[in-house]
């Protein structure tokens, strides 16, 4: 794209008027000005931050549409619609959904579904949005309550599917400590210093990364991943990350997808 995607904006638009707040409490509490004067100021910059918030939300919406078309103008990428949309394959939708993208309350689909084709392979990219339930409480009677419903935690998920169930294989860059918590190593070097391996089937995992995906990796660089982790999940390949669809990131991760999917197990 010809400019950076659209970025939604957060609680870093109530910094200002929470700050003009806090000056005023000061200027008050050192009777600079009235307390009266500062105890009006909070609805005021509560309603210039929401309404802020508000401006900043609409033009995210209009520029990410914009982002979009550009995308889909390219002919690289086409677009389908979100939860619900008859144009979507329901696969797309119900992919084994393992920690921390499983739910004890469901999903939501924000943002665009854009689909796109690499070295033959089909690759969905989407936002998921995960709601958890909080722990319950018992009554009187001894019947267990539901606790409240988490807000929906937003995840970017990049993901191709698969001819068969392949297990679970998970990787991620290696951090402080993960030498000593993964599950295994390949016996490819330059990728087991570089990245962390947590699996289910290890026989998968080693077929996988042993036999060639594990050395295109450590090729490409742990940056390849953009922070995300690549994960066998059954029969889909993913990628996800933690925050809103990154339109930005789309290309090379859809073609990270591809590559790492290409080194599976026939």
């Amino acid at each position: 794209m010809s400019r950076q995607a659209a970025r939604r904006p957060g609680l870093g638009i109530l910094a200002v008027p929470a700050a003009v707040v806090v000056v005023v409490a000061l200027l008050a509490g050192l009777g600079v000005v009235d307390v009266w004067v500062a105890l009006a100021l909070v609805p005021v910059a509560a309603v210039v931050a929401g309404l802020g918030y508000v401006r900043g939300l609409r033009r995210f919406h209009q520029q990410r549409a914009e982002d979009v078309e550009r995308l889909v103008a390219t002919g690289r990428w086409t677009s389908f619609g979100g939860q619900g949309e008859p144009d979507v394959p329901g696969g797309v939708l119900s992919f084994p959904k393992g920690e921390p993208l499983a739910s004890t309350v469901g999903h939501t689909f924000g943002g665009p579904v854009l689909r796109t084709r690499v070295d033959g392979r089909e690759v969905w990219t989407l936002e998921l949005g995960v709601q958890y339930r909080s722990g319950g409480t018992y009554s009187e009677t001894g019947a267990q309550e539901s606790g409240p419903t988490t807000p929906a935690e937003p995840y970017h998920l990049v993901l191709t599917h698969l001819d068969r169930d392949l297990g679970r294989v998970e990787v991620k860059a290696s951090g402080v400590g993960d030498a000593v918590r993964s599950d295994l190593e390949v016996g490819v070097p330059e990728f087991d210093k570089a990245f962390t391996v947590r699996t289910q089937s290890e026989r998968t995992a080693k077929e996988w990364l042993a036999g060639g995906g594990g050395a295109d990796l450590a090729r490409q660089g742990a940056d390849a991943l953009h922070g995300g982790r690549l994960r066998l999940d059954g029969s889909t390949l993913i990628w996800w990350r933690k925050g809103h669809q990154d339109l930005d990131l789309l290309d090379d991760v859809a073609r990270l997808v591809a590559r790492a999917g290409a080194f599976l197990p026939r």
